[in-house]
């Protein structure tokens, strides 16, 4: 057992404090339009995220890919992000993490996608991420820890529970197409 006050007992009190925090102030509303939004197999995803979010982006985009078609990432490298975003229209939704010492990219990239009818969901810290004003759906997540860090945790979690509802929404057909990507990789001698 962690002495109170050591480095266990405080992220044991942080960490689930923090996730049952963000779990309950995210809005239902945004929480079912962001599964809709990337539950609907009509619609294009494209994630990006930041210095240290770009983990969750690929999080996020790694379990989309075994549930449905047509997601990707946003590029690192100028001509092939810049072509991406072109690219972007109305069946298409923009997943952006964005998280404090905001990027203004992010900023400048949602705005060009809202104009050609794209969709933009974000994932962001308490204090909102100037892309809010530009995105159509906000999840905004906790980000205390025991550490001066910034803590994911609460955003993983989210994650997961997107993830979830995802998986619910779209039933059988993403079982399916899990189903088919785990033969792929059986063959490919990845499983």
């Amino acid at each position: 057992m962690a002495e109170e006050g050591s480095l266990l007992d405080r992220a044991g009190k942080t960490f689930p404090a923090e996730v049952a925090k963000t779990l309950t102030a995210l809005p239902p509303h945004d929480l079912d339009h962001a599964v809709r939004l990337l539950a609907d197999p009509k619609r294009r995803l494209t994630l990006g995220g930041g210095r240290f979010t770009h983990l969750l982006a690929q999080y996020l985009g790694l379990h989309l890919m075994q549930l449905r078609e047509d997601v990707r990432f946003l590029p690192d490298r100028d001509v092939e992000r810049t072509a991406t975003l072109t690219s972007l229209g109305r069946r298409d939704v923009l997943v952006l993490f964005d998280y404090r010492r905001y990027e203004q990219d992010r900023v400048v990239m949602a705005g060009l996608v809202r104009e050609r009818g794209s969709k933009v969901l974000l994932f962001t810290d308490t204090w909102l991420s100037p892309v809010t004003s530009r995105a159509d759906v906000v999840l905004p997540c906790r980000v205390t820890a025991p550490s001066p860090c910034d803590s994911l945790v609460p955003t993983l979690a989210t994650i997961e529970t997107v993830v979830a509802g995802v998986v619910e929404t779209l039933g059988e057909a993403a079982h399916e197409h899990l189903r088919k990507t785990e033969d792929v990789a059986q063959h490919l001698g990845l499983a």
